[in-house]
Order: C-alpha cells, then sequence, then structure tokens
C-alpha cells in the first residue's frame, strides 16, 4: 500500500527510457543514398564550424551506419533468393519479412512470394 512516505514522486514517474517528449513522432525520412550523404555532409560541416562536439558527431554517424546497414541486409537477403532461386528460404524473422513485403505473421503463400522475387 503505498503512504507519503514510499510513494513515487513525479521525478520517478519522469524518469523511464522511452520519455514521449524526447521522441518526436514527425523525424526526417533518410531513405535515399541522397538523404544520406547530405546528412554525412551536415555533421561534417557541424563539426567543422563547432556547433557539435566529436563525440555528438561519432553518435550521429553510428546513426546513420544502422541504417545503411539495414540497406546492406536488404541487398544481401534478395542475393540470396537469386542465388538459391526456387530454393530460397521464407525469411521468418519480421525484418527481413517487411523487405520482402510479406506480412509479420507467417503464411502459405509466403514461399509463392519468394519464388515471384526469383524469378522477377
Amino acid at each position: 500500500m503505498d503512504t507519503p512516505a514510499n510513494a513515487g514522486t513525479e521525478k520517478d514517474a519522469m524518469n523511464s527510457l522511452l520519455k514521449p517528449s524526447v521522441l518526436r513522432q514527425q523525424v526526417p525520412r533518410i531513405r535515399t543514398t541522397q538523404a544520406v550523404v547530405e546528412k554525412y555532409e551536415q555533421i561534417q560541416d557541424a563539426l567543422e564550424h563547432g556547433t557539435i562536439t566529436g563525440k555528438v558527431a561519432e553518435q550521429m554517424t553510428q546513426t546513420l551506419k544502422g541504417i545503411t546497414g539495414l540497406a546492406k541486409l536488404e541487398m544481401q537477403y534478395f542475393s540470396l533468393i537469386q542465388k538459391f532461386k526456387h530454393s530460397a528460404p521464407v525469411p521468418r524473422s519480421p525484418l527481413l519479412r517487411s523487405v520482402v513485403g510479406l506480412a509479420e505473421e507467417v503464411a502459405p503463400t509466403d514461399g509463392a512470394v519468394v519464388r515471384g522475387i526469383a524469378e522477377g
């Protein structure tokens, strides 16, 4: 039972990892190589002009590496499909399933979708 002595404070409630006010809902979409290059250039420019520190620049660059890593993952999976053709594995991971355009839930028609990509 909560008493005034052991009840949580408002500050305790705000110490969660995901504060709604910290992560914006409308964020810049980095979907093309041009957008990634522009972000790298912005980071370099800000670093050169002293707007950000080296540590902040490194953190921002790490985020961009995550985005490019996802693109590499997509390319590797499509390469795998082309290599295996009709015996290409159907992805079970929700991340890879979204790359191919499959729903999160496994369905009997998933193999046909992957084979269609291989023939594509």
